[in-house]
């Protein structure tokens, strides 16, 4: 059976094409045990001349020197020495892709389960690692109206002893909740570090344009969330180091 993703897939079924420019990957039945002998392939492909991020959120699987239950990433170019295998309960670390394509494998032997994992990826205009001392970011489209049911995640990485000084220059979300007066819908938040375990610096929706934020070290995390429906221009912002 094949995935085919627009903008955002949650990958259900055990494997699938998945094109979006964001989306889910988890193990079958997670967050329940997975089943014994299941074999799963999902191939992540970005627009051509782009790049795919993999980030892990949840992992937990059996841990016996990956022989038995594991997952698998294998980059796009078919080099097979960047086949690497993941089990135990480490998450593995982050993932770039060196082409288009990432392959991602799961295979669970005949006994001992547990609960499996889940992935988020996001390609092209939808994620990229800054290490210019100076750059612009802008949500994708802009200033045409972003996607709906996007993840995307900019990570800021200037060498140490540099701080990061954020301005907003444009900003037009979707407004607040007006029952909970909070940014539930679609929202963009900043991190004071290289990922959302980082303490966060300020979480902002609706046209009022942020106070500038500043980083404590070297990296800072832009991350921008949509839902399904009623998107708006997005947001321009710029840094120095």
């Amino acid at each position: 059976m094949v995935c085919v993703c627009f903008i955002l897939c949650h990958s259900d079924i055990c494997g699938g094409v998945l094109t979006g420019l964001s989306g889910v990957i988890t193990s079958p039945d997670y967050p329940d045990n997975y089943p014994n002998n299941a074999e799963c392939h999902w191939l992540i492909r970005a627009a051509p001349h782009t790049h795919i991020r993999l980030m892990f959120t949840d992992f937990q699987l059996e841990s016996q020197e990956c022989n038995f239950d594991y997952v698998a990433v294998l980059d796009g170019n078919g080099i097979e020495e960047q086949f690497r295998h993941y089990c135990g309960t480490t998450k593995p670390p982050d993932i770039t892709s060196s082409s288009n394509e990432l392959h991602v494998i799961f295979k669970s032997d005949f006994n001992i389960g547990a609960r499996g994992f889940k992935a988020h990826f996001s390609s092209g205009e939808c994620q990229d690692v800054f290490k210019a001392v100076r750059s612009n970011i802008t949500s994708p489209r802009y200033p045409e109206m972003y996607p709906n049911n996007i993840i995307c995640q900019w990570n800021i990485q200037l060498p140490p002893g540099f701080r990061i000084k954020m301005f907003f220059r444009d900003l037009e979300l979707e407004e607040k909740n007006s029952l909970t007066e909070q940014c539930d819908y679609d929202y963009v938040s900043v991190y004071d570090g290289q990922n959302e375990s980082n303490k966060l610096l300020g979480k902002w929706c609706g046209t009022e344009i942020p106070s500038p934020v500043m980083s404590s070290k070297n990296n800072l995390l832009l991350v921008l969330v949509t839902d399904r429906d009623t998107a708006s221009k997005g947001f321009s912002v710029f840094y120095i180091g």
